[in-house]
């Protein structure tokens, strides 16, 4: 069991969503940044869709009731008793031992995994947070939170080699799939989103971020649509021409024309891109957004792999840049 002794921001339990009740006018909610999320639950040895705690720019204090193994994803400082520790790391905490997180340094939003998970009551199949329904609630200070049983052993010490762990920056080159309401916009207006920078302003949140910046024109068609579904990623268009990127809160359906979507690759980096943060579109068609979604998820396969002991990973550099190379172990 884990108490949390400190909240300072929005801190929620989360994991990758609860799918299949958008019909029912239920979002899916979930993490913001999956790959963060993913790669935290890797650390303790938890399948990807793990129930884990996740922070708003800066994290909590959390007392252990007993013994644990955790992992802090982030571009934070961390201290375990005082002691500063590595985040991106699996480390092994005793009862009455306490957990201090900072502000991140970067980005938006960071994670804290255990080894067996978060315990909840499953709402739809999920422990997702959501609140504007009151689907779990925001943890706050006092909160106990029971831990999935885990066998330890084997699970502290974990680390994340460098050239893997994410590094998100304030201003972002964004791939989108365009449409699917291209028609609703002029040649002018789709030309304008794709040359121009947006700015990621403080009136953003779960659901959506909202852009400023060149305003992007509509055709005579105008803004407005029958209602009809919204991905993850949706970038709506209103009547004032200023985009707004759909993310895990998203409402079900929308009436707003659509210019695109976001790979789901590049979803992440929206997510941690703070007020003010710039982001430019380049538009690239769905069999490339489809060839990168399918080398990531090889690639987290591999990191699951490694960080389990079944590979081995060699860090190499070709072309300036360091790139891991992941090998078979001897039988």
């Amino acid at each position: 069991m884990i108490e949390l002794v400190n909240v300072p921001s929005l801190t929620t339990i989360q994991d990758l969503g609860r799918y299949g009740y958008q019909k029912f006018g239920i979002p899916v909610s979930g993490v913001m940044d999956e790959v963060s999320a993913r790669l935290a639950n890797y650390l303790v040895g938890n399948h990807d869709n793990a129930s884990l705690i996740e922070f708003v720019l800066k994290g909590p204090t959390i007392r252990f009731h007993s013994s644990a193994v955790f992992a802090v994803a982030g571009d934070v400082d961390v201290r375990l008793n005082g002691i500063p520790i590595e985040p991106w790391q699996s480390h092994w905490a005793k009862r009455g031992d306490v957990l201090e997180i900072g502000l991140l340094k970067s980005g938006v939003y960071g994670y804290i995994a255990f080894a067996g998970g978060i315990l909840c009551d499953k709402i739809l199949g999920s422990c997702s947070t959501y609140l504007r329904a009151k689907l779990g609630k925001p943890l706050k200070q006092g909160d106990k939170l029971k831990l999935g049983y885990a066998i330890l052993a084997g699970k502290e010490g974990r680390v994340l080699p460098e050239p893997l762990i994410p590094r998100y920056s304030n201003e972002s080159e964004i791939r989108v799939i365009l449409g699917p309401q291209l028609e609703h916009f002029t040649e002018k207006g789709i030309e304008t989103f794709l040359s121009s920078t947006y700015e990621v302003t403080p009136n953003s949140d779960r659901m959506g971020y909202r852009l400023e910046g060149p305003e992007i024109e509509h055709s005579e068609k105008g803004a407005d649509i029958i209602t009809d579904a919204i991905p993850l990623g949706a970038i709506q268009v209103p009547a004032n021409g200023k985009p707004i990127i759909m993310l895990a809160d998203r409402q079900t359906t929308g009436g707003y024309a659509k210019i695109g979507v976001v790979a789901r690759v590049d979803v992440p980096k929206v997510a941690q891109t703070r007020a003010g943060g710039k982001l430019r579109f380049k538009a690239i068609n769905v069999e490339e957004a489809q060839e990168l979604f399918r080398k990531r998820e090889f690639l987290f396969r591999s990191i699951k792999r490694l960080l389990d002991g079944e590979v081995r990973g060699y860090k190499i550099k070709a072309l300036g840049k360091e790139f891991m190379v992941f090998v078979e172990k001897e039988k």
